[in-house]
């Protein structure tokens, strides 16, 4: 190898290493209706922090400890918003509240589970086996040694008993 484009190679790499690895952006906002999905949890939110469920900006701060991605639910491409609440109040030693947010009929339905689970969204794992045309999900449970899986009835995403 020339010992110029080496010494090119090795300059670019650690020119590489000084730079930050993880440029911070803007977070994004959930999708427009998305929020709605989740009611009554922004009124209870501000109920529980500030005894008002209609404080203003309350609703804004709770959906500003919400952490979500986009998931593929079916071989089709449809997407779910999985939604891991972040607020106080909704975590514990298990993890936090999760929810998946699909839209059907052009409005948006939680449905995982009756009422959501709890985890996080690094231990939420969409499976390659099907159920009724959806994937199945998993949800590992925080001491690492078991996990909750999901079928889709139809409707909604129910555990497997």
């Amino acid at each position: 190898m020339n010992l110029h484009f080496s010494a090119l190679v090795l300059f670019v790499l650690l020119l590489n290493r000084l730079q930050p690895q993880n440029i911070p952006t803007e977070p994004t906002a959930l999708p427009a209706g998305v929020l709605t999905a989740l009611v009554p949890f922004p009124e209870q939110y501000c109920e529980d922090q500030f005894g008002d469920r209609r404080k203003r900006g309350c609703g804004k701060q709770f959906a500003s400890h919400l952490k979500w991605m986009e998931v593929v639910v079916a071989p089709t491409g449809e997407t779910g918003i999985l939604i891991e609440n972040q607020n106080q109040g909704f975590c514990g030693t298990a993890g936090c509240s999760l929810y998946l947010v699909v839209k059907a009929d052009g409005t948006y339905a939680q449905v995982l589970g009756r009422l959501g689970d709890v985890g996080t969204l690094k231990r939420f794992v969409v499976l390659k086996e099907t159920t009724k045309g959806h994937f199945n999900v998993q949800i590992a449970w925080s001491d690492g040694q078991g996990h909750s899986n999901y079928r889709w009835n139809g409707s909604r995403y129910a555990t497997q008993d």
